[in-house]
């Protein structure tokens, strides 16, 4: 039997999984909400795979990873993830995931990184590649607003100047960096520019 650990912050996907995953060869343990409940649990119950996603209320998915494979190094880890790109599924096998499923992806393809991983396995997929595969390089559209907010960013404008040129607030601006650092998997805007190049989102002007 194959114990679970899930560790998602929304209740409705925690009771999803635990119903979807629960079968003949599978086991729930637990599942849980926090990145501290899932490192508390763990002390008391060991289990064969955490399903855990990066965004928790208490600490990132990739610290609990970090903090997972340092206390129970042959425990095995898939990310399930609303955010899919390059950079998200670089960072977390960088953290020592075993596998990345983004939640677009359902629960076929879930089943089937869990049944690979407990046999051992894990992705030989590049990160460009899973994304393909998956769906993230074909799904994301930016909204215009969005678009020119990165056209701008990537010539080098700063957040006041961007401001300026879409008659915007500089929150308003911010706020769009914020979203797209979000969308893109990004930890700044160094990183959501370059993430928007890999995936041709914008090009970068002739010389």
């Amino acid at each position: 039997m194959t114990d679970i650990l899930v560790v998602d912050d929304h209740e409705i996907v925690r009771e999803g999984l635990s119903a979807s995953l629960s079968g003949p060869t599978t086991n729930v343990a637990a599942a849980v909400g926090r990145g501290d409940e899932a490192l508390a649990m763990l002390a008391e119950r060991p289990v064969d795979v955490a399903v855990v996603d990066l965004r928790l209320p208490d600490m990132s998915g990739h610290d609990l990873i970090r903090r997972l494979k340092k206390h129970h190094p042959d425990l095995r880890i898939i990310v399930l993830s609303t955010y899919l790109s390059e950079e998200s599924v670089r960072q977390a096998r960088e953290a020592g995931a075993d596998d990345y499923v983004a939640k677009s992806a359902g629960m076929a393809e879930l089943r089937a990184c869990l049944e690979r991983v407990v046999a051992g396995g894990s992705s030989a997929e590049t990160p460009a590649q899973l994304v393909r595969r998956q769906g993230g390089g074909d799904t994301l559209r930016l909204t215009p607003q969005q678009e020119k907010v990165l056209v701008l960013a990537a010539s080098g404008a700063t957040d006041r100047e961007i401001a300026t040129t879409l008659f915007l607030s500089e929150s308003t601006v911010r706020f769009h960096l914020q979203r797209l650092k979000v969308l893109l998997g990004a930890r700044s805007k160094t990183q959501v520019i370059a993430e928007a190049f890999r995936r041709e989102l914008i090009r970068p002007e002739p010389l």
